[in-house]
This record gives structure tokens, sequence and C-alpha cells, in this order.
């Protein structure tokens, strides 16, 4: 599969990629910089410069399916990243998609987004603005899914994991939440669903054949 990675260089796009390319797909990886395409380049996979604030369309380019991974983090800069640039993603997709290109989007989201105010107060602003992209992408007509995380650890993946809509808070690694990923991209029955994912006990290929 050709794969196209949208935040490439951040904690959960980063694996997705690496496990990606592991597992023999052709990886296009969204990154800003030099050293983040160098980073992204050791893991296997092709970087492409750009930016979802500007140029970043390139990325797309010959995609059988497409992953977003990207969020503002510590930026704060929640609607232009999580909220417009989702959108503008989207929207280039269902104009591709028309035209015979890729239909399929797995969205790595967060837990709580319809429901924010069950949620950490300082969660609130980024949780409201996925609300709208999220709801965008799943109007699309695309071949999308939704992945809602819990909270994100970088302790090592255990292939197991718990989910619902909604699933009891708790975390998650974001090497179990990159193999979710990649498991709903082989998954026909993941196409048009939305869940939230949490550390559980459950193999991720179970979990997810059985949405």
């Amino acid at each position: 599969m050709n794969l196209a990675v949208i935040g490439a260089a951040g904690g959960v796009g980063r694996r997705v990629a690496a496990q990606a390319a592991a597992s023999g797909h052709q990886v296009r990886a969204l990154v800003r910089t030099p050293e983040q395409a160098a980073q992204l380049e050791a893991l296997g996979t092709q970087p492409v410069l750009g930016d979802l604030t500007g140029n970043w369309t390139a990325v797309l380019d010959g995609a059988d399916a497409v992953v977003w991974a990207a969020g503002a983090g510590a930026s704060g800069n929640f609607q232009a990243i999580d909220g417009d640039a989702l959108i503008a993603v989207t929207d280039e997709l269902a104009r591709r998609a028309a035209m015979g290109g890729p239909r399929r989007v797995v969205v790595v989201s967060s837990m709580g987004v319809d429901r924010p105010e069950q949620m950490p107060p300082f969660l609130t602003a980024v949780l409201r603005v996925k609300a709208i992209s999220d709801a965008h992408v799943q109007a699309s007509g695309l071949e999308w899914t939704v992945i809602r995380p819990g909270g994100l650890t970088d302790a090592p993946g255990t292939s197991r994991v718990s989910a619902g809509m909604p699933a009891p808070r708790g975390m998650i690694a974001r090497d179990d939440v990159a193999a979710v990923v990649l498991a709903c991209l082989n998954e026909p029955r993941s196409v048009r669903r939305t869940f939230e994912v949490v550390a559980g006990d459950t193999p991720v290929a179970q979990v997810v054949a059985a949405l």
C-alpha cells in the first residue's frame, strides 16, 4: 500500500510511519524541517517537506490511503492545525476521490471529542475544535475511520487494547495507537466507524475486527 502520513514527525505519526514501513508499505511522510526529514528517512519512509498552514498537497500524490496524525500540541494553534488543516485535507481528498484518487483516510483524534465538558478543562478548547473537523470528515463521503485514543504515553506497546464508544477513560501507548491505525487500514469493517481506544487486554486485530 502507498500510504501518506500527515503529522509524521509527531509521537503517533512517527510510529505509524515506522510500523507501516516495517510492514512493507511505501510511506510518504509529511514533515516540516530537514532534520525531521532525515529522521523519517532513517525509518524507511520517503519524507515530503511541507507545512499544514501552507504547501502540503504533494504528500498525497500516489497515495492509496491517508493517515492524519497531526495536532497542534504545545503550540496551542488548535484552530489552524486540528481544525482548519484537517478540513482542508479532507476537502482535497474528496476532490481527488471524485477523479479516482484515494478515498481511504484514518484520522487520529482524541477521546472526549463528543463530551468535552467531562474532560480535563485544559482540553476543552482543542476538543471543541476537533469536534467540528471530525464531523467534517464523517460527512465527507470518504472511506473514513476516526480513532479517539485516551491519554498518550511513550511506554512500550503491548498490542492489546480496549475500544468502545465511549471507552472507559484511560491511557494508551503511542505504539498501540499506531498499531490500531494500521489494523484499521487492513480491516474493511472499520470504514465509517468512530471509536475510542485505551490500553486493554484484547489483541489489536481482534478489537478492530469486532468494530
